[in-house]
């Protein structure tokens, strides 16, 4: 704040000129001088709490636990997923076509590329009979837990690579080209014959 004596003096120019550009000889308002120290004392505070002594938490484990809530929100839903919630899932072009993506990048390599099946492999997909179970909560849990042959789980299940949401889309990616109530399930003996891988 300049002092009453100085209101009536003119502000003291610098005697160097650079590019016709003069300089006023005065030092800068406290009210920017304090907010520069001050943004230089919170860098360093901000620095020295979140990267030097590790007192406040880490952004990482505030994501993963809101991922894990989240896990379990679905895990929660997903239990209670029933014949007719998977048949409304799988009218639902977005959910269909997730469901896909996770056929054409781990399913085929048993079931086949057009879902034909592949001898000593995986039964056909793409018909309206069915080995283990006709009904959309029989395939899911075939999906989700795999289907017991000489002591052991078949299919993705052993593995543990899909998680509920994914299970939940290839479910209704499959129902999706079946009419409701027209699935039919066959003996393993008759089911249609498969291509040979």
């Amino acid at each position: 704040m300049p002092d009453d004596d100085n209101l009536g003096e003119k502000p003291v120019i610098m005697p160097h000129t650079y590019d016709g550009i003069q300089e006023y000889d005065q030092s800068l308002p406290n009210w920017w001088l304090f907010t520069l120290f001050a943004s230089i004392a919170f860098a360093f505070l901000y620095w020295l709490a979140n990267f030097a002594t590790d007192t406040t938490p880490d952004d990482r484990v505030a994501v993963n636990a809101e991922m894990d809530a989240l896990e379990a929100r679905q895990l929660a839903a997903v239990k209670n997923l029933d014949d007719a919630t998977l048949w409304k899932m799988s009218r639902n072009a977005k959910t269909v076509a997730e469901g896909q993506a996770v056929y054409n990048s781990l399913c085929f390599t048993c079931h086949g590329p057009t879902m034909a099946g592949m001898k000593g492999l995986g039964f056909r997909l793409n018909d309206e009979f069915w080995v283990h179970g006709n009904t959309p909560t029989a395939i899911f849990n075939n999906i989700s837990e795999g289907i017991m042959f000489e002591g052991k789980p078949t299919g993705m299940a052993s593995q543990k690579v899909l998680g509920t949401g994914r299970i939940a889309a290839v479910t209704a990616f499959l129902l999706s080209m079946q009419k409701e109530g027209a699935m039919k399930v066959i003996p393993r003996k008759d089911e249609p014959s498969q291509l040979a891988p």
